[in-house]
C-alpha cells in the first residue's frame, strides 16, 4: 500500500515537473548568425537562466519549420509555441496594424523607437492579435527597407516596369504599384532563387541582406529608398502560454522588452557594417535617391487608410504620438 502511494506521488511529481520544465519551439526564417538572430539567442538564453530552465526555448532557424505563411497557423494552434512574424504578416491578420507598414510613416529611428515603445502600440494596437490566438511579446527592429536590383536606380522613373519581390500584403503590393513597379509576392525563402533565375528584377528589403543573405551575389545595385521600416515580432501561442506560470510569463515579457530595445542598436549598427562589406567584398553599388517624389507617390495609400475606420483611428493616434501630420 505504502509502495503504491509512493509511486503515485512520484508520478504526480514527475508530471508536474514535465509541465514546468518543457522545451518550447520557436520558428523563425532568420539565420542564427544574423543581427536579429543574435538578439533572439540572447533572449532565449536569458529566459532559460531566469526561469531556472523551466522555459527552455529551442530555436528553429532559417525557415527550418517553413516560412511565416506556413508556420503561423501552427502557432495559432499551439503546435509551435513561439515564432517570428513580421508586420506584413500581422497586417494580413489584423489590418489596422498595417498602418505601421505605410511608406514613410517613420522618417527617423527616433520616431520608430517612440512609437514602438508607446502604450498605444503595445497595449492597444498589437493586443488585437489575441483574437488570432497569440500574444505579441515584443518586437525586433529590422531596419529601413530599400530596393536592390539587377540594374541601377537613380530616380523614381528607373523603378517603373521592374518586377520587384515583395511580401504578400496589400500595403507593400500597392506601394510598389504606386512606384510603377510590378509587385511579385514571394516567401522570404524564395527570394535568392528568384533573383538568381531572373524571375524578378530586384527586391525590396534591408540592404544589409546583400551581405547577410548573400543577395549581393545575384543583385549588384542597392538604392536607399528607405520607404518602410519592417518590424519583426516575437509572438507566443495563447495555448502555449497557458502552460506557463504567470511568474515565468512575466520573465518572458520582461526579457523580450529588453531584447526589443537592444535590437535597434544591434541591428542598425550591424546593417551599416553589412552594407560596407557588400560594397567592399561583393562589388555592390549602393546609392542615395531623392525621396520626395517617392513620398508624393504614396499619398493614395494614406488617403485609402484614412477611409478605413480602424486604420484612421490608428493613424490619428500615431499622429499624436509622433507629433506629425499623417496626411503626407
Amino acid at each position: 500500500m505504502k509502495y503504491g502511494k509512493l509511486l503515485s506521488a512520484l508520478l504526480i511529481t514527475s508530471m508536474a515537473f514535465s509541465v514546468q520544465a518543457r522545451v518550447y519551439k520557436l520558428a523563425t526564417n532568420t539565420p542564427a548568425d544574423s543581427p536579429a538572430g543574435e538578439v533572439i539567442q540572447e533572449f532565449v538564453d536569458a529566459v532559460k537562466e531566469k526561469t531556472d530552465n523551466r522555459v527552455n526555448i529551442r530555436v528553429y532557424w532559417s525557415g527550418a519549420l517553413g516560412g511565416q505563411t506556413q508556420y503561423v497557423s501552427q502557432i495559432q494552434s499551439g503546435v509551435i509555441d513561439l515564432g517570428l512574424l513580421n508586420s506584413g504578416m500581422l497586417e494580413n491578420l489584423q489590418p489596422a496594424i498595417g498602418v505601421i507598414n505605410l511608406p514613410y510613416i517613420f522618417r527617423s529611428v527616433d520616431e520608430y523607437q517612440t512609437l514602438m515603445s508607446s502604450d498605444y502600440m503595445n497595449n492597444e494596437l498589437l493586443a488585437k492579435t489575441s483574437q488570432n490566438g497569440f500574444e505579441v511579446l515584443g518586437y525586433l527592429s529590422n531596419g529601413f527597407r530599400s530596393l536592390h536590383t539587377s540594374t541601377p536606380i537613380n530616380s523614381i522613373e528607373d523603378i517603373r516596369g521592374l518586377k520587384i519581390r515583395t511580401m504578400a500584403t496589400d500595403t507593400y503590393i500597392e506601394m510598389l504599384q504606386q512606384l510603377g513597379a510590378v509587385p511579385v509576392p514571394l516567401d522570404f525563402t524564395e527570394i535568392y532563387g528568384a533573383l538568381q533565375q531572373g524571375m524578378v528584377d530586384g527586391a525590396e528589403g534591408s540592404l544589409a541582406g546583400l551581405w547577410e543573405i548573400k543577395f549581393g551575389e545575384v543583385t549588384k545595385y542597392g538604392v536607399r529608398t528607405e520607404q518602410t521600416r519592417l518590424t519583426d515580432f516575437i509572438v507566443m501561442s495563447e495555448r502555449s502560454a497557458s502552460r506557463i506560470t504567470e511568474n515565468d510569463l512575466s520573465i518572458l515579457r520582461n526579457e523580450m522588452t529588453i531584447a526589443s530595445k537592444r535590437s535597434i542598436e544591434v541591428v542598425d549598427s550591424a546593417h551599416v557594417e553589412s552594407e560596407r562589406l557588400a560594397v567592399e567584398k561583393m562589388g555592390v553599388v549602393i546609392t542615395d535617391i531623392d525621396k520626395e517624389p517617392m513620398i508624393e507617390a504614396m499619398k493614395p495609400l494614406y488617403k485609402s487608410a484614412m477611409e478605413d475606420v480602424d486604420k484612421r483611428e490608428a493613424l490619428e493616434r500615431i499622429s499624436i504620438i509622433l507629433d506629425r501630420d499623417m496626411n503626407i
